[in-house]
């Protein structure tokens, strides 16, 4: 792979600085800084990959409270990134909490409209999931 350099855009496209994106956590996991806790790596994953995948996993199985406790981790290991209020909505969506997804689901898309890399589709469809959900309570 080649370097890339700090003030390079980030391979990962999300539009930012390689400095201001990926670089911190290529420096943590190449020096091994970094525990993922009961996170399995999976291989050309980063932490954040694997966080967000298994909330995925954990509502399939139905426990909710878990994917609601690694979202928490998500938005506190990784603040400027979307996927801790992505899968909290999707958790509250699976519990039933129409309200608290619908408020979530405003919260990505305002967090999509703010940061580079989002497309007015995305940001689209968190408003209407938002929009439903709020009618159907």
């Amino acid at each position: 792979m080649e370097k890339v350099g700090r003030n390079a855009s980030c391979p990962c496209g999300s539009g930012k600085k390689y400095k201001k994106c990926c670089l911190p956590l290529h420096q943590q996991s190449s020096a091994q800084e970094f525990s993922p806790g009961p996170v399995t790596l999976v291989p050309g994953f980063t932490e954040l990959d694997s966080l967000s995948n298994r909330v995925v996993d954990l509502i399939e199985e139905g426990r909710m409270e878990e994917a609601e406790n690694v979202c928490h981790q998500l938005l506190a290991r990784y603040p400027d990134q979307i996927d801790g209020t992505e899968r909290l909505a999707e958790v509250y969506e699976a519990k039933g909490e129409k309200k608290r997804a619908a408020e979530y689901y405003r919260k990505a898309a305002e967090f999509a409209q703010k940061s580079p890399g989002f497309d007015q589709e995305l940001i689209d469809r968190y408003f209407s999931q938002a929009k439903l959900l709020e009618s159907q309570e």
